[in-house]
């Protein structure tokens, strides 16, 4: 193609993924950590990858911010202090923060260099949450930050893990020790939310990160929202001692949304909130069948995606 076109695969198995054409490459480099593009894509506008997966993009990233955030703070009744690991394009912080219960925001994130580029060009994301007087934000390993804060005693009311795919240096906060510590600083009435993969592509990896977290929580419920950019239904899960976001009504969710102050939301709502937590019968069978949690003396041999990406990003196309 010309003038720096391009189809950018996302596989999501050797077998099935999906393209995203990019008009143009706006930036490339290598932090000390990762790989980071940032292409403008026909649909979704700037998109960001690291290591050649999609993480973000100005036009669809409230499916993934708006659901990974909204339902399990909404499901806290005060939530004051919230404490976000990974996220370092800013999104998951611009949409806590509008909770007006927030007195405090702890962000860590591993790559420096993703939060500088994230401030510089991805404005429409972060809108601003970095400049934020309640947001303390926390260069630094998550792993150890979580360990060390559950020693000192601490206590957050929602932890918030954004995470890169179970590869490398993210594997250990995949464990269910880190999910252990989590549940040291929650307490019984805080509430973990993070991505657990999908249940279509990734069926096996998804039951093994749920049965990670009842390994840890009494209240493990996943959620579901298809997020355009990852081309699939894209799971979340909610874990507690002692909050079932499901017992929230459609009318209290939008009358805590009211009391909240949060605006401008493009796809959460009382109804979707109830409609997240919905299982589909495979969905029910998954969870029904036996799966072994992930312990931190098992990550050297834990990588579970490497084998399912490809090493190409371009599609080409062949017209005969």
């Amino acid at each position: 193609m010309s003038g720096g076109e391009r189809y950018l695969i996302e596989s999501l198995t050797k077998d099935f993924g999906h393209f995203v054409r990019a008009t143009r490459l706006l930036h490339e480099g290598q932090t000390p950590f990762q790989k980071i593009e940032l292409f403008d894509c026909a649909q979704f506008g700037k998109a960001l990858r690291l290591d050649n997966v999609f993480q973000t993009s100005v036009g669809d990233e409230y499916f993934y911010h708006e659901m990974m955030v909204h339902p399990a703070m909404i499901a806290h009744p005060d939530p004051r202090r919230v404490l976000i690991v990974g996220a370092g394009d800013g999104g998951m912080a611009e949409e806590a923060l509008k909770h007006n219960t927030v007195t405090e925001l702890v962000m860590v994130e591993l790559d420096e260099q993703v939060v500088t580029f994230s401030k510089e060009h991805l404005a429409e994301i972060h809108r601003g949450a970095f400049d934020d007087p309640r947001m303390k934000l926390v260069i630094g390993d998550g792993f150890d930050y979580v360990m060390r804060a559950a020693d000192r005693g601490e206590r957050f009311d929602v932890v918030i893990l954004d995470l890169t795919d179970p590869i490398g240096p993210s594997r250990p906060l995949y464990t269910v020790e880190y999910y252990r510590a989590i549940a040291t600083l929650l307490g019984d009435t805080g509430i973990h939310v993070q991505h657990v993969e999908n249940a279509i592509t990734r069926k096996a990896l998804f039951a093994q990160l749920v049965a990670n977290l009842r390994a840890a929580y009494a209240q493990v419920h996943p959620l579901f929202q298809y997020v355009p950019l990852y081309g699939t239904l894209w799971s979340f899960c909610n874990a507690s001692q002692t909050i079932d976001p499901r017992a929230l009504s459609a009318a209290e969710v939008d009358a805590r949304v009211q009391r909240r102050g949060l605006t401008d939301l493009q796809v959460y709502n009382g109804d979707t909130h109830r409609a997240a937590y919905a299982q589909s019968n495979f969905v029910r069978r998954l969870l029904a069948q036996p799966a072994e949690p992930i312990h931190l003396d098992q990550i050297d041999r834990f990588d579970p995606i490497t084998a399912l990406t490809e090493d190409t990003d371009e599609l080409r196309i062949v017209r005969g």
